[in-house]
């Protein structure tokens, strides 16, 4: 009588054992599944606006890609063109404009930041190239601040608490 119930408090644990185990693994996988669903729009990002990039604005290599929201959506693409001239590849998400800018001819990202620590920026996390408002911007992540920087004047456009 005693083996029997300790044959049957044994199998319970073990059934208990296999159900944990089996949560914790869809659990897991669920888990990298949505980390998979999220990282999608930048791998598309990343081969859709390389290849336009590439095919449009005549760009041999790219060094950033990345994704500027603004008012509207822009893959940003940075890289050399085939004279090994900095470039900047702006396109519209939605309507696949296509924006090409001489990076010689602007404001550099280092006097974009250069602005942005005058106007209390402390560690920049983050530099994007994108259009507001019609017109070329350094977008500046410090901490929860985003700050636009026109890329023509390389005055302060605007800067966004969030």
């Amino acid at each position: 009588m005693k083996k029997r119930q300790k044959k049957e408090k044994n199998s319970l644990l073990f059934q208990y054992i296999i159900g944990i185990t089996l949560l914790t693994l869809v659990i897991t996988s669920s888990f990298l599944y949505l980390v998979w669903l999220s990282m999608k729009p930048y791998r598309t990002a990343k081969v859709e606006g390389e290849r336009i990039a590439k095919q449009y604005a005549n760009l041999e290599t790219v060094s950033q890609i990345d994704i500027f929201n603004g008012l509207e959506s822009y893959y940003s693409v940075l890289g050399q063109d085939k004279n090994q001239k900095p470039v900047a590849v702006l396109i519209e998400k939605s309507s696949n404009n296509i924006y090409v800018y001489q990076l010689e001819n602007g404001t550099s990202q280092e006097k974009a930041e250069a602005v942005v620590r005058e106007k209390g920026a402390t560690e920049i996390d983050k530099i994007t190239f994108g259009r507001y408002a019609e017109k070329p911007v350094w977008e500046i992540k410090s901490g929860g601040d985003y700050y636009l920087v026109d890329f023509e004047s390389g005055a302060l456009v605007e800067k966004e608490k969030q």
